[in-house]
C-alpha cells in the first residue's frame, strides 16, 4: 500500500493516529462519500420524478377545469334544450287541449247536423215515394224515373249520415271487456242473415280467441268485412273463412274469401272515408273499409290486405294483448 501521505486526504494523513486507524478512516470516509452519492443521485431522481408528477397533475388539472368548461357549456345547452322541450310541450298540450275541444264541438255538430238533415231526408223520400204511389199512372217514364232519382240519392244521403255518426262515435270512451270471438261471428251471421241467404254464402271459422276488446267494435269490425265479402262476390260459390293466430303479443286476424278482388294498389287510399276504388256500380257509401281501420286503431293494432283481381281478398288485422295495460 503507499504511503498515508501519499494516498490518504491529507486532513487524515496528518491527523495523530496509527496508520491502520487512518485506513480505517479512509474506508469509512469511502464509504461514506459513496452513500451521499447515492443519496445525491436519489434526491435528484425524486426531485426530476416530482417535477414530471407536477408536470402531470399540472396537465390533468387544466385538462379538469376544460373538462369542467365543457360541462358547464353541455349542462347550459341542456338546459336551454330543456326549456325549449318544456316549452314546446305546453304548446303541444295547449293544442291537444284545442283539437279535443274542437273534436267535441265538431262531434256535437255532426250529431245536430245528422239529426237536422235526416228529417227533410225522410220528407223527401217519404214525398217521393207518396207521388209515385198515387201519381205514377199520370207521369211519364221520365217523370218515374226522377222520382226514382229522388228516392234513391235521399236513401244514400241517409246512409252516409248513418256511417258518418258510426265513424265519428268509435273513439268514444268504451269499456273493455271479455269478448269471445265465437259468439261475434255467430251474431253477424244472424245481423247478415239476409244477405248471407241471398247469396248463399258459406262462412267458416278456426278455433278462434276470448280476447279483451270493446266488443260492439269487433262487432262492427267483422260485420263491415264479412258484409264487404259478400257484395263483392264473384258469379262462383262464396266462401268466407275467419280465422286468428297467437303472435305472443298481439292477436292477428284474417277475413278471406272468393270474390272479386281488390288491386292491391290502393292499400291506403281503401281505408280513408269515402273512398271506393272498385267495382263503383255496387252499392255503398265508401265508409265501410275507414270504419274497421279506426277500429283496429283503437286497439293498437294494424290493418292490411292482400288480393288480385279475380282472385279473393284476404284482409289481415291485429288487436294488443296488452290493451288495458296500453290504455292505462
Amino acid at each position: 500500500m503507499s504511503k498515508p501521505s501519499e494516498s490518504f486526504p491529507d486532513f487524515i494523513a496528518t491527523l495523530p493516529i496509527s496508520d491502520d486507524q487512518k485506513r480505517q478512516l479512509l474506508l469509512y470516509a469511502v464509504e461514506h462519500e459513496k452513500g451521499l452519492a447515492r443519496l445525491d443521485f436519489q434526491l435528484k431522481r425524486t426531485l426530476k420524478d416530482k417535477s414530471i408528477i407536477v408536470n402531470l397533475l399540472n396537465r390533468s388539472i387544466e385538462e379538469l377545469r376544460l373538462q369542467q368548461k365543457q360541462l358547464e357549456h353541455t349542462n347550459e345547452e341542456l338546459l336551454l334544450q330543456k326549456q325549449l322541450v318544456e316549452a314546446q310541450s305546453e304548446k303541444l298540450s295547449e293544442q291537444l287541449h284545442m283539437l279535443e275541444k274542437s273534436y267535441t264541438e265538431l262531434e256535437q255538430f255532426s250529431y245536430i247536423a245528422s239529426h237536422d238533415l235526416k228529417s227533410p231526408l225522410r220528407t223527401i223520400a217519404s214525398y217521393a215515394g207518396l207521388l209515385r204511389r198515387r201519381y205514377s199512372k199520370q207521369f211519364d217514364t221520365d217523370a218515374n224515373e226522377f222520382i226514382d232519382y229522388i228516392v234513391k240519392a235521399a236513401s244514400h244521403m241517409n246512409d252516409i249520415i248513418r256511417d258518418l255518426l258510426e265513424y265519428a262515435g268509435i273513439n268514444k270512451e268504451r269499456e273493455l271487456e271479455s269478448v269471445d270471438m265465437h259468439e261475434i261471428i255467430t251474431l253477424v251471421m244472424q245481423n247478415l242473415s239476409g244477405e248471407i241467404s241471398e247469396s248463399q254464402a258459406e262462412i267458416s271459422t278456426n278455433k278462434l280467441p276470448v280476447i279483451t276488446a270493446h266488443r260492439t267494435g269487433v262487432l262492427q269490425l267483422f260485420q263491415n268485412l264479412i258484409a264487404n265479402a259478400i257484395k263483392f262476390r264473384s258469379d262462383k260459390h262464396s266462401s268466407i273463412i275467419v280465422q286468428a293466430e297467437d303472435c305472443e303479443a298481439y292477436w292477428q286476424f284474417t277475413v278471406a274469401d272468393n270474390g272479386l278482388g281488390l288491386d292491391e294498389s290502393f292499400q291506403d287510399k281503401a281505408f280513408l272515408p269515402f273512398q271506393r276504388v272498385n267495382y263503383l256500380d255496387r252499392p255503398g257509401t265508401g265508409m265501410g273499409l275507414a270504419i274497421c281501420k279506426k277500429i283496429v286503431n283503437l286497439h293498437k293494432g294494424k290493418i292490411w290486405y292482400k288480393s288480385q283481381i279475380g282472385g279473393g281478398t284476404t284482409f289481415y288485422f291485429t288487436f294488443a294483448k296488452n290493451l288495458v295495460e296500453k290504455e292505462g
